[in-house]
């Protein structure tokens, strides 16, 4: 396997992924993106209370391959009782040049996930958004976040469940099972849980066009549009029914 080179920042445009969580844009909103980030932080948010992290503490933070920084984004707007001193790494300059206009008070600099040049036990939180399928050596990103992570810090990793044998995004080096995840990150961290997320009864759906007049429409994102707005949004359900399929998950972790 090789590293894939991202390039959808090229194609689609630096700050694609704000148009993407924008919810008074019905032509570029994508409900999937935006459960996928706002669920992210609320398994932190959980978390820190989980663990009674103390609210009044500078927690030092790492997101490994931000981007755009939409992560970022959504942290200190959604937790805004917790100090934090944010640092982002992505290769991606432009994605790095959207970042640092949207989040003034976080430090970006372009590095690599295998190599992120911080030193041992410096963060107090690490956060990994859709980048682990990336990468061609995923226990060497999982090392180098135990490195730079202090004791008892908190791994909270996002990425798409795998269900067949190729990626189906062409940009995706690999993807991984739920016991696969489970297992490579319970080989660096311990407390290891999976938390399930987007159900994939609604992610075929979203994704299905329909026909009318020889042209494809997709009619069901205005309508998950419609409820996103509503506060509805049908990717935000929970994981309650534990046979269901779902077609994304998340990775929590303490480093000790």
């Amino acid at each position: 396997m090789e590293e894939i080179v991202f390039n959808k920042y090229q194609k689609r445009g630096n700050d694609y992924h704000y148009k993407q969580i924008n919810k008074f844009n019905p032509f570029t909103f994508n409900a999937f993106v935006y459960a996928r980030y706002y669920k992210h932080i609320l398994l932190l948010k959980k978390a820190l209370i989980e663990y009674k992290i103390d609210k009044n503490k500078e927690l030092t933070l790492l997101d490994m391959g931000c981007g755009d920084g939409v992560l970022i984004y959504f942290l200190k707007k959604y937790l805004r009782n917790y100090k934090f001193i944010i640092y982002g790494i992505d290769l991606s300059k432009e994605a790095l040049e959207t970042a640092r206009q949207k989040n003034k008070s976080a430090v970006f600099k372009q590095a690599n996930v295998y190599d992120t040049g911080f030193d041992e036990q410096y963060f107090d939180i690490i956060l990994s958004s859709d980048v682990i399928e990336h990468v061609k050596l995923p226990e060497r990103m999982l090392k180098e976040a135990k490195r730079v992570a202090k004791q008892n810090a908190l791994i909270v990793f996002g990425t798409p469940v795998r269900y067949t044998e190729f990626p189906l995004d062409k940009m995706h080096v690999k993807e991984f099972y739920p016991k696969e995840l489970e297992q490579i990150f319970s080989d660096y961290f311990s407390n290891v849980k999976i938390r399930f997320s987007h159900k994939l009864f609604h992610v075929l759906r979203y994704q299905r066009n329909m026909k009318f007049l020889n042209k494809k429409i997709g009619l069901n994102r205005y309508i998950y549009f419609m409820l996103s707005y509503l506060s509805l949004n049908p990717f935000m359900q929970e994981d309650t029914y534990k046979k269901e399929l779902f077609a994304y998950m998340y990775v929590i972790g303490i480093n000790n």
